[in-house]
């Protein structure tokens, strides 16, 4: 008579792992599929083309500079006081859409405290702030 060879029976140490190299494999193409690798940095949005037209002085956007502890406004060095004497001078909350934006620029060392009193100086006015980017070369 024949007999049939034993089975090995598995003990309670050791795990069945004749498809788990099949699972990892098609968890790791699965991962690999859905994952996005592109990082969203802000918004993008589009510049409309054509000539850039000279406007007179007094409509020129407003830009001022903080660097090295000096203020600079329209390239003309001033106290925080003239700054604000020149702002409030404008008549900013007067004025709408476009026309009360003041652009804010930094170069070298600026502290915090400056930064943030020279944003309130420009919201106080009646302006808007629109901060000058480094990185980006343009306003934001």
């Amino acid at each position: 008579m024949y007999k049939f060879p034993k089975k090995k029976m598995l003990g309670q140490d050791a795990v069945p792992t004749t498809s788990l190299a099949d699972m990892m494999f098609l968890l790791l193409i699965f991962f690999i599929m859905t994952t996005t690798l592109t990082r969203v940095t802000g918004v993008v949005s589009d510049m409309p083309a054509g000539t850039k037209a000279q406007q007179p002085q007094s409509e020129k956007t407003p830009m001022i500079s903080l660097h090295d502890n000096k203020i600079t406004m329209n390239d003309q060095d001033m106290t925080r006081d003239e700054m604000e004497r020149t702002l409030r001078g404008l008549k900013l909350g007067q004025k709408s859409g476009n026309a009360k934006v003041v652009i804010l620029a930094t170069e070298g060392d600026v502290s915090y405290q400056d930064y943030y009193q020279t944003m309130a100086y420009i919201q106080n006015c009646g302006g808007i702030v629109a901060i000058e980017s480094e990185e980006a070369g343009g306003t934001q």
